[in-house]
């Protein structure tokens, strides 16, 4: 799907994605200090079937 959107919207809303992203990020970071176990991507992809 697609919308005309004021630029000021769209970059609203990229801003908004971001920030996610980078919450995402930090507490990934977090578990991982906290002594998780980084899933590497070979499992993460035998995991999936890939």
């Amino acid at each position: 799907m697609a919308a005309i959107v004021p630029a000021e919207v769209a970059e609203a809303i990229e801003r908004a994605e971001d920030a996610e992203d980078v919450a995402a990020a930090r507490e990934a970071l977090a578990r991982i200090d906290a002594g998780d176990k980084p899933v590497s991507l070979a499992d993460l992809r035998a995991e999936l079937g890939l």
